[in-house]
């Protein structure tokens, strides 16, 4: 049932109705959330890792300005690109939504693709010593394929479940093990309490990968068009933009490497093109493993669903009516 979980955050016992909808990225999932939102009055918590960050608005399709006005979204916006912002600090503001949420009685649907925000927020967060600045700035000296063969070797469990070319998730998982001497796993199986919205209904919303391709491609295009180019070139102006957490979104770096003339234009479409259809793929294989999870099978040639928008919102009105 949607609402009423107890978990993670402060033991915070819920008693408003939320759902999840998950999904592949360019999938159609926030403009699914936006119907079931219009459709029950609910609002929209955000689950993506980089809609965080302040200025990343065009390449990361954020929610517009329109869509913000007219029902009301939470979780974006919420620190500058150069700011680090871990799974910790997400779960931490998502418990302030949730509680704010609480006050005022109402439901929402927490959307995204990021698997680690969901996780944090349904199985909760380790208990294990935050990254020291100095083991970190190690770490993320060493290129992505050395981080994944260390943490394959000092910490197979966890490897197998993880995506190891995140490269945040990598160097927290071996600061971890150098600080600590105890795997990251066994600190998760440990150590870790519920999290907040542990039990609540999951749907994700899956189109076919074929199909997909050919809308990444379309939407690659339409981003560019929207101004892409022009929010990197504002980004490239910031001091601290080289090298900071925001920069490392899908696309922005290829799109910096085009105006600055390192590479053509369609090399940089063509790149960023199979950099999110290599998302989407591991964004599949996460979802095969969450738990209780209800597929919404996706039309993009159709938009929205009728049966997605029926089973979420059926879902948010269930909760309603057991309370």
């Amino acid at each position: 049932m949607a609402g009423e979980r107890v978990g993670g955050a402060g033991r915070l016992e819920l008693t408003v109705e939320v759902i999840f909808l998950l999904g592949l990225t360019a999938s159609g999932k926030s403009r699914l959330a936006m119907e079931v939102a219009r459709r029950t009055g609910a609002e929209i918590c955000s689950l993506d890792a980089f809609q965080v960050y302040r200025g990343l608005d065009i390449g990361t399709a954020k929610p517009s300005r329109m869509a913000r006005k007219e029902i009301r979204h939470h979780l974006l916006d919420l620190v500058e690109p150069e700011e680090g912002f871990t799974a910790a600090d997400y779960l931490r503001r998502a418990s302030e939504v949730l509680l704010n949420l609480q006050k005022r009685s109402h439901r929402a649907v927490w959307v995204g693709g990021t698997g680690l925000y969901h996780k944090v927020l349904t199985e909760g967060l380790a208990q294990a010593p935050g990254t020291d600045v100095k083991v970190a700035s190690e770490l993320e000296a060493m290129p992505t394929q050395k981080l994944a063969e260390e943490i394959r070797r000092v910490d197979p469990e966890w490897s197998e479940e993880a995506d190891l070319q995140n490269r945040r998730r990598l160097v927290r998982a071996l600061a971890v093990w150098r600080q600590t001497g105890r795997k990251l796993s066994s600190w998760q199986r440990e150590e870790t309490q519920p999290g907040p919205l542990a039990g609540a209904e999951t749907f994700a919303l899956v189109p076919d990968m074929d199909s997909l391709a050919a809308v990444i491609r379309t939407r690659v295009a339409g981003m560019i068009q929207d101004g892409w180019a022009e929010e990197v070139m504002a980004l490239r102006e910031r001091p601290g933009w080289r090298g900071c957490p925001g920069g490392r979104a899908i696309g922005y770096r290829e799109i910096e490497q085009w105006v600055t003339g390192k590479i053509r234009k369609e090399e940089a479409d063509e790149r960023i093109v199979a950099a999110t259809r290599a998302y989407a793929k591991r964004q599949l294989t996460w979802l095969k493993r969450v738990p209780n999870l209800e597929v919404i099978e996706a039309n993009l040639g159709q938009f929205p669903p009728t049966t997605g928008v029926e089973k979420l919102a059926k879902s948010l009105d269930r909760g309603m009516s057991a309370r």
